[in-house]
C-alpha cells in the first residue's frame, strides 16, 4: 500500500529541523564529573554510546525501504531522532508516533506503529535531557498505551525503562530509595515473564550503585549472587564492576570504609578465580574493575592510612599485568589520581608527590595522553601538602603552583590552576610558620581577585579562600594579625552586601578572626587591647548575624581570648561565666568548652560554675 501524500507531508514536517535548534544541534558542555563518576559505566551506557556514534542519515537504499514500508520508515526516523541529542527529541518523537497512529486509524497506513516504534520513543526519553516531568513516568505512560493497543512490551522496552530510572538516580536524588525499589520490582517482573537478561541485571545493579543508599553495596551484591545462581543469565565483568563501584561509592561518614574497600578487593579476587578456572570467561577484571577498588581504598584512607598502601599495591599489580601483555588492565589517569588521593588523605603528601612524578615520567616516556597529569592530579597532591603543613610542605606547594601556571601558559589547558589549587597553597602557607607566610597567602588572594576581574570568573576567590587567608594570619607571628584579619572580614562583608554572596562571611570566618585575636599575645598593651576589642566585636557580630550561628569553637576561642588578653581576676571570671552560660543555653558547651573554661577561670570558680550547671541539669 503506498503512503498517502498528505501522510508523507506530515512525516516530513515532523522530521524537518526546528528553526531554533538544528537536527544536529550542538550539545551544552556536560557538568564536570568527579573521579568516581568516571570509574565505571554500565553495559547499557556502553551499548547506547556505540549506537549513537554509529548513527548516520538514511542512505538511498534505506530511503527506498522506507517508501515501501512506512512503519519501517517511522522506526528508522524515530531511532535517528531519539539519538540526535536535540533538546526536544523525546517530545518530537512522541508527536510523530501519535500522528502516525492517527493516520493509521484514518486509513492512510495499513500497518500501525509497532513495539520498535514505542521502544524508540522511550529510548528518546532515556537519552534526552531532564525535564520537570519524570522520565520514568513518561516511559510508563507510553508502555500503558502500548498495552491498550495490544502491543506487548519486550525485553528492550523494559530495559529502556530501567535506563530511564538509571538517568534519574542522579537527577532526582530525593527519590533514590523509591527508584531503587521500583527497579528491583521491574526486574522481578521481568524474571517471572522470562524477559530478564544480563543487561537487565546490570542496569539494576548500576541503579543501586549510583543511588548511594546506605545499603547500596549489600543490595547490589545480593543481586549479583542471584545472577550467579540463575540458570538463564550469568554475571559478566560489568556486573562485578557495578557491585565493586557500589562498595567504592558507599558513604564514608560512618566507620567501616576500610572493610568495604577490602570486600571490593575480594570481589576482584573472585573474578580472577572464575576467569582463570574457565568457569566464567566473561568476568575477566579490567581497568575499570581495578580502578574502582583503588578508589574504594582512596575514600577509606582517611579512616585507615594503611589503605593508601593497598591502593598503591593494586596500582603496581596493574602495571605488572599490563607489562606482561594484559591490554585490558592499563592504569589510567583516574587510577593514578585515586592513588594520589589515598596518600594525600592518609597524610602522606611526599608519597603522593612521588606518584605524580612517576605519572609524569610514564607520560613523557610513552607520550601516553591517558597518563598526562591534569589539574585534578596536581590539586590532590597540593591537598596533601595543605593537610601536612610545615615549611617544606609550603615551599613544595608553591613550586607545584608555579609548575601548573607554566604548563598552562605553554598550552596545557587541562593543568589550569583552579580555586581549590590556590586554596591548598594558601592553607599550606598558613601552616608553614614561614616568615611572611600570611603576607604570601594574602598576595595569592589578591592575584586571584585580579585574574577574576580580568574575566576569568572561575578563579574568583570564595569564602573558603578568604577563611584560609584569615587562618594564615591567625597562625602568623605578626603583631597586627587581628587587625589584618579584621580587614579581610570587612572586605568580605562589603562585597557580600553588594551582592557577591560567594564571599559572604560564615561561622568559620568569625571563628578564625576570634582565633587571630586570641593569639595576639605579642606587642604592647595598645596592640593587645585592640585585638581584644576586635575579638569582642566579632563575637557580638556572629551572634547577631542573619546568615550564620556560633559553634562550640566560637566559645573555645572567646574563652582563649579572655585567658590571653584579660588580667586574671574577678572580672575575667565573671565574663567567662557569662560566656559559658550562653554556650550552655545554646547546647554548645561540649568537652572542649569545659576544658577551656577550666584554663580561663580560677579553679574554684570553674568548679562552682560546672557544679551549678550540673545542679541545673538535674533539676
Amino acid at each position: 500500500m503506498r503512503a498517502h501524500p498528505a501522510a508523507l507531508a506530515v512525516l516530513l514536517s515532523l522530521l524537518a529541523p526546528s528553526p531554533c535548534i538544528g537536527f544536529a544541534s550542538r550539545r551544552r558542555n556536560p557538568r564536570p564529573r568527579r573521579i568516581e563518576d568516571n570509574i565505571m559505566e554500565d553495559a547499557v551506557v556502553r551499548d547506547v554510546t556505540k549506537k549513537v556514534q554509529g548513527s548516520k542519515p538514511l542512505n538511498s537504499r534505506q530511503r527506498s525501504f522506507a517508501q515501501q514500508d512506512p512503519v519501517r520508515s517511522l522506526n528508522m526516523n524515530l531511532d535517528y531522532l531519539a539519538k540526535s541529542g536535540q533538546r526536544d527529541a523525546a517530545k518530537r518523537c512522541e508527536e510523530m508516533l501519535t500522528r502516525i497512529e492517527a493516520l493509521h486509524e484514518d486509513g492512510y497506513y495499513e500497518k500501525p506503529p509497532d513495539v520498535v516504534s514505542y521502544n524508540s520513543v522511550i529510548n528518546a526519553l532515556a537519552h534526552g535531557r531532564a525535564t520537570k516531568q519524570s522520565r520514568r513516568s513518561q516511559a510508563k505512560h507510553l508502555m500503558q498505551r502500548m498495552e491498550e493497543k495490544g502491543i506487548a512490551p519486550n525485553a528492550i522496552t523494559w530495559n529502556t525503562l530501567l535506563r530511564c530510572i538509571l538517568k534519574e538516580v542522579w537527577e532526582r536524588k530525593w527519590e533514590r530509595l523509591a527508584m531503587v525499589e521500583e527497579a528491583e520490582s521491574i526486574l522481578e517482573q521481568m524474571e517471572q515473564t522470562g524477559l530478564a537478561n544480563t543487561i537487565s541485571y546490570n542496569t539494576v545493579i548500576s541503579i543501586i550503585s549510583k543511588s548511594k543508599l546506605d545499603d547500596s553495596a549489600e543490595r547490589a551484591e545480593r543481586l549479583l549472587q542471584r545472577m550467579a545462581k540463575s540458570e538463564k543469565v550469568q554475571p559478566d565483568t560489568t556486573s562485578f564492576n557495578g557491585v565493586i563501584h557500589a562498595y567504592a561509592n558507599a558513604s564514608t561518614r560512618n566507620a567501616g570504609a576500610p572493610e568495604r574497600a577490602r570486600r571490593a578487593e575480594e570481589l576482584i579476587e573472585q573474578m580472577e578465580t572464575l576467569h582463570a578456572s574457565g568457569e566464567n570467561d566473561n568476568v575477566k577484571p579490567d581497568t575499570v574493575s581495578y580502578s574502582a577498588v583503588v578508589n574504594a581504598y582512596a575514600r577509606a584512607a582517611f579512616q585507615d592510612d594503611a589503605c593508601a598502601d593497598r591502593a598503591m599495591g593494586i596500582l603496581e599489580k596493574m602495571n605488572e599485568l599490563h607489562e606482561m601483555g594484559d591490554k585490558d588492565v592499563k592504569p589510567n589517569k583516574q587510577t593514578y589520581t585515586s592513588v594520589i588521593n589515598a596518600h594525600a588523605r592518609a597524610g602522606k603528601a611526599k608519597a603522593a608527590d612521588d606518584i605524580l612524578s612517576k605519572m609524569k615520567e610514564r607520560y613523557e616516556l610513552g607520550n601516553d595522553e591517558s597518563l598526562r597529569p591534569d589539574a585534578v592530579c596536581y590539586s590532590s597532591v597540593l591537598d596533601g601538602y595543605a593537610k601536612k603543613g610545615g615549611e617544606d610542605a609550603a615551599f613544595r606547594a608553591e613550586e607545584l603552583l608555579e609548575e601548573m601556571t607554566n604548563l598552562y601558559d605553554s598550552g596545557h589547558y587541562d593543568v589550569k590552576p583552579n580555586v581549590q589549587t590556590y586554596r591548598s597553597v594558601i592553607t599550606a602557607l598558613g601552616k608553614s610558620k614561614q616568615p611572611r607566610a600570611a603576607e604570601k597567602a594574602e598576595s595569592i588572594l589578591e592575584e586571584m581577585e585580579l585574574i577574576s576581574s580580568q574575566g576569568v570568573k572561575d578563579l574568583a576567590p570564595n569564602t573558603i579562600v578568604y577563611n584560609a587567608v584569615i587562618s594564615a594570619w591567625a597562625r602568623s607571628k605578626s603583631v597586627s594579625k587581628a587587625y589584618r584579619a579584621e580587614l579581610l572580614l570587612e572586605r568580605m562583608t562589603e562585597e557580600s552586601e553588594k551582592g557577591n554572596v560567594s564571599i559572604r562571611p560564615d561561622t568559620i570566618t568569625y571563628n578564625s578572626l576570634l582565633n587571630a585575636a586570641a593569639r595576639s599575645t605579642h606587642g604592647d598593651a595598645i596592640v593587645r587591647k585592640e585585638a581584644y576589642m576586635i575579638g569582642v566585636n566579632a563575637f557580638k557580630d556572629l551572634h547577631s548575624s542573619e546568615y550564620c550561628r556560633p559553634s562550640s569553637v566560637t566559645y573555645v576561642s572567646f574563652l582563649q581570648l579572655l585567658k590571653n588578653l584579660v588580667e586574671q581576676g574577678e572580672a575575667r571570671d565573671q565574663m567567662a561565666e557569662r560566656v559559658f552560660s550562653l554556650s550552655s543555653s545554646l547546647g554548645l558547651a561540649n568537652d572542649a568548652v569545659v576544658k577551656q573554661l577550666k584554663k580561663t577561670c580560677s579553679p574554684l570558680v570553674a568548679k562552682r560554675i560546672l557544679e551549678s550547671c550540673d545542679d541545673g541539669a538535674e533539676a
